[in-house]
C-alpha cells in the first residue's frame, strides 16, 4: 500500500465504512473494487508540481471537477465489469495533492506571513474555492461502495444534516477605547467616544464582550470554542495580544467559560507554527491542562513543519487552514481530516478541522471587502455546499466583531448565520465536540 492510498483511506474512514470492503488501488488484482492509478510514484518523490494545463475535468452528481493526473476524457468516471465496480480516474492521487497541501508545499509564492497566496495557488488557478472537490471523490468511492454495502455513510452528528463548529480568536480585548473611537472619528460620530472611553475607565472595554457572545449562543443552546492568545505585546513588528493571559480578570474569563460548557484553546501566537518550544510556553500559559485544539494567529501554517509542531504539544486538532483572502475549501474538502507530516513522510495522527469562513476576510477591504448582505449569500451557498456532504462548517467569529465599534452590524450577521444553520438541520457546537465525536466513532 502506497503512503498515498493510506493517507486517502484513512481520512475517508472518517465517514464512511468499509468494513469488509476490500478496495484494490492501481494493482492488477480481483478485488470489489479497483481504483486506477495514473502517477508514477517519482512524482512525490520528485518534489513536481502538476502540470495546471493538463487537468481533466469530468462532471459528477452534476458539479464539473478536477482530475489532476490524467490524460484521458473519455472514459466512464465509475464503471461496472462482472459484478465489481472500477473508479477509472486516480481520485487517490488527486486526494492527496489537495488533502495534504502538495501545492502549498512545493509552491514557493509566499506572502510576507510565509502563507500561501491565494492568487497563485491551484484552488484559485482551477476556481474551486467554493467546491469541496475532496468531498466529491469520496463520493465517488462512496457510490461504488453502495453497489455492495448500503451501510456506508458514518453519521457523527446524530439527526443532523451537518456540523457547525463555532470558534472565536481572541487578539484584542482591551482596544476599542482606542481603535472604536477612532473609527468612530472617521465615520463622524464623535458623540460615541466619550461612551468608549467612559466604559474603557469604569474597566469594561467594549472588547471585553464575552458575556454578549455567551448570551446569544445561550438563546441557540450552544457553545463555541474561544482561542486565546497567550503572548502580548510583538514578535518583530507583528502584533499578538493587547492582553495578559495571566492576569486574574483573563484567568477568571477562562474559568468562567468553562463552567458554562466552553471550549478553551490555544491561540498560537505568531511564529510558534514551526517552534516547538514557544508553542508549549503558549499553551502552558494558558493553563488549562485540557487544552486539545489550536488555531495559529495570521493563519499560520507551514505544510513542512507545523504537523510536526502540534504532535510534539499534544495538540489534538488545529483549524488554521484558511485562506485569509477568500472564504472556502483551503484544502479542498470540508470534513476534518487528518493532517500530513512532510518532515517526517508519514500521517500526522493530528486532526485539521480546516476553517471555511472568516469575518476579516468578508470585511476587510483589502481581502474581499463585502457587505453584510452580500456575505450572507456567499455564506448561505457554502453552507447548501457543506450540507450536500454532511460535512463541517467552521465558523470564526472574532470578538471585536461583536461590538458595534468598528464592526457595526457583523454581530446581527453572525446571529443570521446561526439561523439558517438551525433551519437547515445543522448542530451547533465547538471544536472540541467535533474532534471528539471522531475520535470516539
Amino acid at each position: 500500500m502506497t503512503k498515498q492510498f493510506e493517507f486517502f483511506l484513512k481520512n475517508f474512514q472518517l465517514f464512511f465504512n468499509i468494513e469488509n470492503i476490500e478496495i484494490n488501488y492501481g494493482v492488477a488484482e480481483e478485488k470489489l473494487i479497483s481504483i486506477v492509478q495514473s502517477v508514477d510514484s517519482s512524482f512525490w518523490s520528485e518534489n513536481n508540481d502538476i502540470n495546471y494545463g493538463k487537468i481533466i475535468w469530468k462532471e459528477w452528481n452534476n458539479v464539473k471537477i478536477p482530475f489532476l493526473f490524467e490524460k484521458d476524457d473519455t472514459k466512464e468516471i465509475l464503471s461496472f465489469k462482472n459484478g465489481k465496480a472500477i473508479i477509472n480516474y486516480d481520485i487517490v492521487a488527486s486526494t492527496f495533492y489537495f488533502l495534504s497541501g502538495w501545492n502549498e508545499l512545493v509552491n514557493p509564492d509566499k506572502d510576507e506571513f510565509g502563507r500561501i497566496r491565494f492568487g497563485n495557488s491551484i484552488i484559485k488557478e482551477l476556481n474551486i474555492i467554493r467546491i469541496p472537490v475532496v468531498n466529491y471523490y469520496f463520493d465517488i468511492l462512496s457510490a461504488a461502495i453502495a453497489t455492495v454495502n448500503k451501510n456506508v455513510k458514518i453519521s457523527l452528528w446524530n439527526e443532523s444534516k451537518f456540523s457547525i463548529c463555532l470558534t472565536h480568536d481572541i487578539d484584542t480585548c482591551n482596544s476599542a477605547w482606542l481603535e472604536g473611537s477612532f473609527s468612530e472619528l472617521k465615520k463622524k460620530r464623535i458623540f460615541s467616544i466619550p461612551k468608549l472611553l467612559f466604559k474603557r475607565l469604569m474597566g469594561k472595554d467594549d472588547w471585553f464582550n464575552f458575556d454578549k457572545i455567551t448570551q446569544i449562543e445561550n438563546q441557540f443552546n450552544c457553545s463555541s470554542s474561544f482561542y486565546f492568545l497567550p503572548k502580548k505585546g510583538k514578535t518583530g513588528s507583528w502584533k499578538n495580544a493587547d492582553y495578559n493571559i495571566k492576569r486574574e480578570s483573563m484567568q477568571a474569563i477562562i474559568k468562567l467559560l468553562i463552567n458554562k460548557g466552553y471550549e478553551i484553546g490555544v491561540h498560537g501566537s505568531f511564529g510558534t507554527h514551526t517552534n516547538i518550544e514557544k508553542l508549549k510556553t503558549d499553551i502552558q500559559n494558558i493553563n488549562q491542562p485540557s487544552t486539545v485544539g489550536n488555531r495559529f494567529h495570521f493563519l499560520m501554517f507551514d505544510p513542512l513543519k507545523t504537523a510536526g509542531v502540534l504532535e510534539e504539544c499534544n495538540i489534538k486538532y488545529d483549524s488554521s487552514l484558511c485562506f485569509a483572502e477568500h472564504i472556502g475549501f483551503r484544502r479542498a474538502t470540508c470534513f476534518p481530516f487528518f493532517l500530513y507530516n512532510f518532515e517526517k513522510d508519514c500521517i500526522s495522527e493530528v486532526i485539521e478541522i480546516p476553517l471555511i469562513v472568516m469575518d476579516a476576510t468578508l470585511a476587510n477591504k483589502k481581502y474581499m471587502g463585502l457587505t453584510h448582505e452580500e456575505s450572507l449569500i456567499r455564506i448561505f451557498e457554502i453552507i447548501n455546499e457543506i450540507k450536500k456532504f454532511n460535512g463541517v462548517f467552521t465558523l470564526l467569529w472574532h470578538n471585536t466583531f461583536f461590538s458595534d465599534y468598528k464592526y457595526t452590524g457583523w454581530k446581527e450577521v453572525y446571529i443570521k448565520i446561526l439561523d439558517y444553520c438551525i433551519s437547515n438541520d445543522g448542530l451547533l457546537t465547538n471544536g472540541a465536540e467535533i474532534y471528539s465525536r471522531i475520535n470516539r466513532k
